[in-house]
This record gives structure tokens, sequence and C-alpha cells, in this order.
């Protein structure tokens, strides 16, 4: 009884998936990024790179031989779930997973329900015919056995 007036209070949103990017390791990458997840939370930089000259040699990303052309900017999902790939200097990252197992769960307003059954939202199960069962079974090449 208890369980039934507390449903009202529990959170419905079993999937993992759902939260994707809005756990706690992918704030913890986005603050050590000094990134902003569109729609979360902005944090306050954890490096500050006050020392400019640190990476300054011969070599530079604007006069590199090799240097690959990215006319559109990186979107920031893209560098939070990925961090090694699309940040240059990624520092003190927890990486998050990128997907849970799919979800299969259906939610049973009847509570007279029996425990075990099954649901015919997730995969409809239509009645093979008996005809279509003999025109399968009766060669392996789909002919029939019978010479003519």
């Amino acid at each position: 009884n208890l369980h039934r007036l507390a449903g009202q209070l529990q959170n419905d949103l079993l999937d993992h998936n759902y939260w994707y990017l809005f756990n706690e390791d992918s704030f913890r990458t986005a603050k050590a990024l000094n990134l902003a997840i569109p729609g979360g939370p902005k944090f306050e930089p954890l490096f500050r790179d006050d020392a400019a000259g640190v990476d300054e040699d011969d070599w530079n990303e604007f006069n590199d031989v090799h240097k690959i052309i990215i006319r559109q900017p990186i979107r920031t999902e893209y560098r939070i779930a990925f961090p090694h790939l699309y940040n240059s200097r990624p520092r003190k990252i927890s990486i998050a997973p990128y997907h849970h197992p799919h979800l299969t769960y259906v939610h049973t307003e009847d509570p007279d329900m029996p425990a075990y059954y099954f649901d015919p939202e997730l995969n409809p199960i239509l009645k093979a015919s008996r005809r279509s069962r003999q025109n399968n079974s009766s060669g392996s090449d789909g002919r029939s056995s019978k010479k003519a």
C-alpha cells in the first residue's frame, strides 16, 4: 500500500541512456575542459592556462603542413563524450559510459497483472498460418517435392 502511495513521488525514468551527458563523470570532464554542457550547469575553469608561452616552439597548429582545416566548430557534446579525440590537452578527465544496454521494461498500470507476461508493445508476434508452414517445409528450396 505504501508503494502505491509513494508511486507519484518516484521517478518514472529507469532508462540510464536518458541521462546521457548529465551524470557526474560528464560534469567532471566538462569542468576539466572548461566547457559548458548545453542545457546544463556552467563551471569555473579547473585549470587556468596563464602560461601562454609553454607550448611555443618552431611548430604550432598554424604552420603545420599536415593541418586539417575544419570549417565547422566541433560540438561540445562530442568534446565531452570523446575528450582524447577532440581536445588538444585533456587533463583530469573522467570518461563516462557512451551508452547502457537498451531497456525493455514496460511499466504496468494494472497491479493485478501477473509478474511475468509478454507485453504486446514490445514485439507483436503474429500467429503463423498453417498453410505458410506447409509451404516452407515442403522442400529446402521452396519447391514442392512432388514430381509432375
